[in-house]
């Protein structure tokens, strides 16, 4: 298995004059839900059951959640901490915030450990380059944009046989 990348012109957000950069966007190889996850742990030795461990997991998510709630912050060794952060509208004067009007959402932040901080130097780490989807569809919409063209123009051999030619000459 390998982190696959796309690249993706931008343009610099602090610096939009400037002309845009090639840079490299992550793309997901799978989505690995809960209940793959219990298995891969069950394979890699684990006494317990893929049940057992993903009603522990499970249980994890919503003890997290309800402390979250209680305005605690979640450390979960290795894997870092969890902790929530606002985003509000802002008011004139202390006296008119109101949070149930005022804070727009309640979101939960992660703060990885030293163990997830930067996996570039993980020494199991490889590339691949991915065409994305969405890289898949332009350069079909492209293609086609292309042929279009041709055909509108009178190019012969790239529209397929939709007649008004003439066979032989």
């Amino acid at each position: 298995m390998a982190i696959k990348y796309s690249l993706s012109a931008a343009k610099n957000p602090l610096n939009p004059e400037l002309p845009k950069k090639i840079y490299a966007r992550a793309q997901y190889n799978e989505l690995i839900d809960l209940p793959a996850l219990a298995r891969h742990i069950q394979e890699h030795g684990s006494p317990f059951t893929r049940d057992v461990i993903q009603g522990v997991l499970s249980a994890a998510v919503d003890c997290m959640r309800e402390q979250l709630v209680a305005g605690n912050k979640v450390d979960f060794g290795d894997l870092g901490s969890f902790y929530v952060s606002l985003r509000s509208e802002g008011v004139s004067k202390v006296e008119d915030f109101n949070p149930r009007t005022h804070v727009k959402s309640v979101d939960v932040k992660w703060s990885p450990s030293v163990y997830f901080t930067d996996l570039k130097d993980d020494p199991d780490l490889k590339w691949e380059f991915a065409i994305t989807h969405k890289e898949m569809a332009q350069a079909r919409k492209l293609s086609k944009e292309e042929v279009d063209k041709d055909v509108s123009e009178g190019n012969p051999g790239t529209g397929g046989d939709e007649g008004g030619g003439e066979i032989g000459g």
